[in-house]
């Protein structure tokens, strides 16, 4: 299974340094300036991606672009990330207001993106790539409230392959960024859980108040909130976001450890939920501003019903000045459902956690 470190990593930046708006009483809104209120609504899923680009450019680009927007996530089953869909450069006017465009083209070409390009960017931009050879442009916001347009723009296609390998990575991250972004926006219009609740626990995390609190061990030192449809439906998941910490003098936290502590813990409190093994990944993390480790996969109960499962994701990290390890558990039950959508979300309010 391919790691995917830029995950870990688009993750720690989303959400540190933010903090409760202070002027709303139990709001949390880091995400509200990311988004141009004042434009019209966008148009599209959130995971699909709308590509333009010359016949020559795309043939030569398809399979580097494919590789990496829509790469996959082995949770349950592989799911993947992004749909990529390939446009007429005639059909621009129409997916003009749509949530993620990517372009390609080159200043000595006379397909019609390429065209499009040249005549419809700013002057000085283009100038810049006729100085550089070869740019990645990153538009926000251009046309609707919620957008993202990448513009890959070089002097000739081999250029324009070259860029496009060298930052196909980053085209991913600056989409899976926006999903989450999203996500976020759309989590935290709900009030989240007064900060007076963590009072007296050495750490605060934003958990949207339609999450009810599913376990509260302060001797065992483990939070659990869960949140249901408040009528059972199979078309609604069921998402777990969970807190556990204990002292630790020296720092022992690494998948061996995370693995471990993990299947303590679902047997504890979950009625033995357990990782299955050879369906996990793991991998260095970053969550909320701390190094540590990331596990995910597949979860199943082999005592329960005959056997039930889901997606699962766990940071842990050790933080040095309280000589404390925490982690961090999200579990997803959705049989009928992809789980990545709810993975995202609950990576993102995990990314709140706040070690005092």
């Amino acid at each position: 299974m391919k790691h995917l470190p830029l995950l870990s990593a688009i993750l720690a930046v989303l959400l540190f340094g933010c903090g409760r708006d202070s002027s709303k009483p139990g709001s949390y809104s880091p995400y509200e300036k990311v988004f141009a209120s004042g434009k019209p609504i966008s148009f599209g899923e959130d995971a699909d991606i709308y590509l333009f680009a010359g016949a020559e450019n795309l043939e030569r680009s398809a399979a580097v672009l494919d590789s990496s927007l829509t790469r996959k996530i082995l949770l349950t089953d592989e799911e993947q990330y992004f749909n990529l869909i390939a446009k007429g450069i005639g059909e621009i006017d129409d997916y003009l207001k749509y949530k993620n465009l990517l372009l390609l083209g080159t200043l000595d070409g006379t397909d019609g993106v390429s065209v499009h390009l040249k005549q419809s960017l700013a002057p000085d931009l283009v100038a810049k790539v006729r100085q550089s050879g070869a740019e990645l442009l990153v538009v926000k916001n251009e046309y609707v409230r919620d957008q993202l347009i990448l513009y890959l723009l070089a002097s000739d296609s081999a250029r324009l392959l070259e860029l496009t390998r060298q930052r196909a990575d980053q085209l991913f991250g600056y989409y899976l960024e926006r999903y989450q972004q999203r996500l976020g926006y759309q989590v935290y219009k709900d009030q989240v859980v007064p900060e007076g609740f963590f009072k007296d626990r050495p750490f605060t995390i934003q958990v949207p108040v339609r999450y009810q609190i599913f376990a509260d061990d302060r001797k065992g030192r483990f939070l659990s909130y869960i949140f249901q449809p408040t009528q059972p439906s199979r078309a609604t998941p069921d998402k777990y976001i969970s807190v556990y910490y204990e002292a630790m003098p020296e720092n022992q936290v690494d998948a061996d450890w995370i693995y471990a502590k993990r299947q303590e813990l679902g047997k504890q409190y979950f009625n033995g939920d357990r990782i299955r093994d050879s369906r996990f990944t793991s991998e260095r993390s970053a969550i909320a501003g701390h190094e540590g480790w990331r596990l995910y996969g597949h979860w199943i109960n082999p005592d329960l019903g005959g056997g039930v499962g889901g997606a699962f994701q766990t940071f842990a990290f050790w933080h040095a000045p309280t000589r404390t390890a925490f982690l961090v558990d999200n579990i997803v039950y959705f049989p009928d459902g992809a789980k990545l959508p709810a993975i995202l979300e609950l990576g993102v309010i995990s990314q709140s956690l706040a070690v005092k």
